[in-house]
């Protein structure tokens, strides 16, 4: 074996085991609480799950290449405006993003008016079984996970999902 096969190979058990490790860490489930994170905005803030939680919360899991999103961003935004007099929290992943630099492009290109995250965090993306993109969550008040999409979601489970989360005592 050449030294790059054995180096590749070593790499790959390192990564295995590490999945392995993290595969007892928490996994997003509706009915249960949501995993927790902290992770920064587009100016290096950090966010923390944990403060919001007690509120209706949807999280958007997205990256800046995902056509499809546009459609839900869409339906974030008219959340937002429907529901500001409310306390319903809405928060974007953008799982590619590790700095400010991809949320300040996908944040002006949409013009979001919601907190945006550095999502491209392994145990974030391990914990929400991040693999395709969107994925939409909805946390109700007592902080248990509602309603989870993971790919795609209809207009109408949208709104029914959001009204549920805010309507909740």
């Amino acid at each position: 074996m050449t030294r790059r096969r054995v180096a590749s190979a070593w790499i790959l058990l390192a990564v295995a085991v590490t999945l392995q490790g993290a595969a007892a860490a928490e996994v997003a489930e509706v009915g249960r609480e949501p995993p927790l994170f902290a992770l920064p905005d587009e100016n290096g803030k950090v966010h923390a799950l944990a403060d919001v939680l007690g509120r209706p919360i949807i999280l958007y899991f997205t990256h800046n290449m995902c056509h499809y999103c546009t459609q839900v961003i869409a339906f974030l935004k008219r959340a937002h405006a429907r529901y500001e007099k409310t306390d319903l929290t809405i928060i974007t992943l953008n799982v590619w993003a590790s700095d400010g630099k991809h949320i300040r492009r996908y944040k002006e290109a949409f013009d979001l008016p919601f907190d945006m995250l550095a999502g491209k965090d392994a145990e974030l993306l391990q914990n929400y079984e991040v693999n395709y993109v969107p994925i939409v969550v909805f946390i109700g008040r007592d902080g248990k996970i509602r309603h989870l999409y993971h790919h795609y979601i209809l207009q109408a489970d949208f709104e029914r999902s959001t009204a549920e989360i805010v309507q909740e005592n």
